[in-house]
């Protein structure tokens, strides 16, 4: 664990914040068991697409059109869809009826996975006991909400805040003050717990809240999380 400022361990949170993919909810392994279901349903090998290059191009494609998303520059339904098509565009197979079946055929796949991050259970069942728990997604509701109950997440958490009852997506700082104000929660006895340092990290402390970016793989990043973890079972020695 890495820490900002050894003054950081005098301070004392009364809520916490969990963003939910990949840092609760294994977003990664559900979603790649999910292509790897849904590419033998649709006979891609058929069209020779290896499933490694399928996941890579999805992957690129679904990263970028996030971002504009964020930015305010596509729409949900857009999002949704064209991002299958791209991919398999590059792919060679333009299909867009193929792309919108396929786009309902994962969203509806991937929100039944149940995958964990490491540590995710043992450490909310010992925060559960001590701090109102807040779950902050930039998801789609009828998708989070789904992954949160099934994946026996839900009676962990007061509530679940998501990017479309905030009206913003994180890091807009509109997001952090709905979250807060639901939450009634106090900005500076909040700690916000993500994996991603623009939506997770920045906009939060933007926002003004303590952060902990919860970083598994070491990736080099330029944010200034006030804590950084590998495991998640170490967010237990700062709260």
């Amino acid at each position: 664990m890495q820490l900002t400022s050894a003054m950081t361990l005098m301070k004392r949170y009364r809520t916490l914040f969990f963003d939910l993919d990949n840092t609760l909810w294994d977003f990664t392994a559900n979603s790649d068991e999910a292509f790897a279901i849904l590419y033998g349903r649709y006979g891609l090998a058929r069209h020779g697409i290896p499933l490694e290059k399928l996941l890579e191009v999805y992957h690129r494609h679904n990263d970028r059109m996030w971002e504009a998303y964020r930015q305010g520059q596509l729409d949900k339904e857009t999002l949704r869809w064209k991002r299958f098509y791209l991919t398999f565009a590059e792919l060679g197979v333009r299909d867009e009826a193929l792309a919108r079946r396929f786009e309902k055929d994962y969203l509806d796949t991937a929100k039944r996975m149940t995958r964990l991050v490491e540590g995710a259970r043992e450490v909310l069942d010992r925060l559960h006991a001590r701090y109102p728990l807040y779950l902050v997604t930039n998801g789609f509701n009828e998708v989070q909400f789904f992954k949160v109950r099934n994946s026996g997440l839900e009676a962990y958490f007061e509530k679940v805040i998501t990017s479309e009852m905030a009206g913003a997506l994180k890091p807009h700082p509109r997001f952090f003050a709905y979250a807060l104000d639901e939450a009634g929660a106090d900005v500076a006895t909040t700690l916000m717990i993500g994996d991603d340092v623009a939506s997770d990290i920045a906009g939060a402390a933007a926002a003004g809240l303590d952060t902990v970016l919860f970083n598994p793989h070491r990736r080099p990043h330029h944010g200034h999380p006030t804590y950084e973890i590998t495991r998640l079972q170490e967010l237990l020695t700062i709260v």
